[in-house]
């Protein structure tokens, strides 16, 4: 039980199928010491055994440790803390995307190994880096993607697939709090039911389709409907 002014944290922990058991436990106990020596208090563990995490919909643990940052309105501890980033994220886009729905809710993300917090001035630097990496990593996938497109096409290999369903109500509640096409497909593949997956994810491509689709373009930024 922490005391009042003691700060809490929320520790996550993951380890690859490739990575056994020690790893797991050599992550609890760096992570329990370093906030026995900072007189942080544990109020919460969350770990994911033998997952590769490159998805994050493929994390149980992880994801319902997002959904517990995310669905509720006070922040459920000072910080989330890992031993190292590739524990958390697979990719800069998903570091990046995650960290700021905990940062929103007015928490602390913290690595131990490359003393990555986000508080602090070399911390929030790094994470304005990263934004920028993560601009370039989207703007790479779009363009093998459309170069991918256009191959496929030529060979006469595209088939055109049956539209996924969107739920479009949810799309503009998202819209209206500023999340970009890449974000809203995050959050809206985050509440697929396990069972659903297989099915297809959405991407932002899907998303900017159906945008267009609802009489919106994109322009200075920002998302905007179209004039009638």
């Amino acid at each position: 039980m922490a005391e009042k002014s003691q700060k809490t944290a929320i520790m996550y922990i993951r380890t690859s199928t490739t990575d056994q058991k020690n790893s797991i436990d050599q992550q609890k106990k760096d992570i329990t010491e370093y906030c026995q020596d900072c007189n942080i208090a544990i109020v919460g563990e969350y770990r994911d055994f033998g997952i590769s995490g490159k998805n994050s919909y493929e994390r149980p643990e992880f994801t319902k440790l997002m959904n517990l940052v995310k669905n509720n309105e006070e922040k459920q501890a000072d910080m989330i803390i890992c031993t190292k980033l590739d524990r958390f994220a697979r990719s800069t886009l998903d570091l990046l995307f995650n960290v700021e729905e905990i940062t929103k809710k007015g928490m602390v993300f913290k690595t131990l190994t490359q003393d990555f917090e986000t508080v602090t001035p070399q911390g929030k630097l790094l994470f304005n880096v990263l934004g920028a990496f993560a601009e370039f990593e989207r703007a790479l996938i779009n363009e093998r993607t459309r170069e991918g497109y256009k191959a496929a096409k030529l060979k006469g290999t595209i088939c055109n697939r049956p539209k996924l369903e969107i739920n479009k109500k949810r799309v503009l509640e998202l819209l209206n709090k500023d999340l970009s096409a890449h974000a809203i497909a995050k959050v809206l593949n985050e509440s697929i039911p396990n069972d659903n997956k297989k099915k297809g994810k959405l991407s932002a491509s899907t998303i900017k389709n159906r945008l267009n689709e609802w009489g919106y373009k994109y322009e200075n930024g920002k998302w905007v409907q179209r004039s009638s």
